[in-house]
């Protein structure tokens, strides 16, 4: 990514206007110029905004832009199947809860730090010595190029992640990757609703199309468990099972087993999957209205909404505490062993629970999980730098797709691996039609200012992933993000 960046800078820039929308701010600092991530701009403001740059692509970024495309798509979606199969091994709530509030964003942040280090040098380099220890500071003026971000800025950026984070990880276990895929871009939904009422969106025919695919595609997934409901001994031994209540599990032999949970404690993980996605399409609303057009470093920003996920995973460990349906009860007391069986059952030792003895080690997985994670993060970045935004529209599209057929791969997944029937197929290309027909129109404010990022993101777990997604500041034309430095 340095060999291409370093050549992407004998390009020619062309100046491309940039409009912020305007937003409802509150409290006494809205309106005040020297907070812009609150000001809300009027419309005299927007005619004088100063022109931005938009990189257009050299003939080596021709070839270098599909080659990391490529790699983001492809990665992004294999991360989600790692994940997938983690979960599984991990399988009971307690320990998936300890993964996702404690270590995941722990080893998230250390992974962090690196790329972040490695960009401060690679900026050093380029002759911006304004780059030194002193960038991992907070209230760092070269936050974004309109001064410091406000501390409770950064820590709110990842709150709504870290709740869906620990929201979705009791469910992540009983919940297939096709049916996963679909379900969480009820975020459409949620963000529709919250931004109507937040920020004064208002949508045109295309948005409700889209919202509609949506839910059609989840009652098209849903639709043989409706129909045929079969969960009799040779209803779970058949290859494509039709039962509500029944999941997938390592345990039982090379090929695994299918389960019986139970109804009522299926529908209740379905349900708490779903709501899980809405405080990632809050904590989405929220970067939208306070970043959209400031040209915040990306880099900065994901570094310490980071420091804050792994705070928030720390005050999400109560959650731990409630009783859940069919699952062991954890006390307060018991949450220390805790944490050391979720490290010995990542190690695969076979004494905490058969689903940890697998081969290969759950811990295999996880740092695959960590490696493929890391790498479309910095895909992402790179990509949002270089070229107009709107590709995460299509992104997402493709690694919809790709990690459906991934996780009905036996050597990818082992024995988690489940083969995808015809109804999930048809719910796949559902949904990847909504998000097209979702963004076919730019949404509008209730004043009638075009929104100028749409909605983003599918896998809404990836709370880094979404920090770069919304900083993006997409525009129809290209990106608010200037070349070279984020900041310059």
């Amino acid at each position: 990514f340095f060999c291409l960046d370093k050549l992407a800078q004998f390009s020619f820039y062309p100046r491309v206007p940039v409009a912020m929308p305007s937003g409802g701010g509150g409290g006494g600092t809205a309106n005040d110029p020297s907070h812009p991530l609150t000001h809300e701009v009027s419309s005299a403001e927007v005619e004088n905004q100063v022109d931005t740059i938009d990189a257009p692509m050299s003939a080596v970024e021709k070839f270098a832009v599909p080659i990391v495309f490529t790699i983001f798509v492809v990665f992004r979606a294999a991360d989600r199947v790692f994940m997938k199969v983690v979960n599984n091994d991990l399988l009971t709530s307690n320990y998936n809860l300890m993964f996702s509030n404690i270590i995941w964003p722990a080893a998230m942040q250390v992974i962090t730090i690196c790329i972040i280090s490695g960009y401060v040098l690679m900026q050093r380099m380029q002759g911006n010595v304004q780059y030194n220890c002193s960038f991992f500071k907070l209230n760092n003026p070269m936050a974004s190029s309109t001064g410091a971000i406000p501390t409770y800025m950064l820590a709110l950026f990842s709150l709504g992640d870290q709740l869906n984070a620990a929201l979705s990880a009791p469910a992540s276990a009983f919940v297939s990757q096709p049916i996963q895929s679909v379900m969480t871009n009820f975020i459409l939904i949620w963000m529709a609703i919250v931004g109507f009422f937040w920020i004064k969106v208002r949508f045109k025919a295309c948005h409700y199309g889209g919202m509609a695919l949506v839910i059609g595609a989840s009652l098209v997934q849903f639709a043989p468990f409706i129909l045929n409901n079969d969960c009799s001994p040779e209803g779970l031994a058949k290859q494509d099972v039709q039962c509500f209540s029944a999941y997938h599990t390592a345990i039982g032999g090379e090929g695994g087993s299918w389960l019986e949970l139970g109804g009522g404690a299926m529908a209740f993980f379905y349900i708490l999957f779903v709501v899980s996605t809405f405080p990632a399409a809050v904590s989405n609303i929220y970067k939208q209205k306070v970043l959209q057009g400031v040209d915040a470093d990306i880099f900065y920003v994901t570094l310490w909404s980071g420091w804050f996920q792994w705070l928030w995973g720390w005050i999400c460990i109560p959650v731990m505490w409630i009783p859940l349906p069919n699952q062991p009860v954890l006390t307060p007391g018991q949450t220390f062993v805790a944490f050391a069986n979720t490290t010995r059952c990542l190690g695969g030792d076979p004494e905490i629970g058969p689903s940890c003895d697998q081969a290969p080690p759950p811990y295999i997985y996880v740092m695959l999980y960590f490696a493929f994670n890391a790498t479309f993060n910095l895909c992402i970045t790179w990509l949002i730098k270089r070229i107009s935004a709107t590709w995460v529209q299509v992104a997402t599209v493709l690694c919809l797709n790709l990690c459906n057929i991934f996780s009905s791969l036996s050597f990818i997944m082992g024995s988690s691996a489940q083969p995808m029937s015809t109804y999930d197929w048809a719910a796949a290309v559902i949904v990847s039609l909504a998000l097209v027909v979702y963004n076919l129109q730019p949404e509008v404010t209730v004043d009638g200012t075009k929104i100028l990022t749409q909605v983003s993101g599918s896998f809404v777990a990836d709370g880094h992933a979404q920090n770069v997604e919304k900083l993006s500041g997409t525009t129809p034309s290209g990106s608010f993000v200037k070349p070279g430095s984020f900041v310059g």
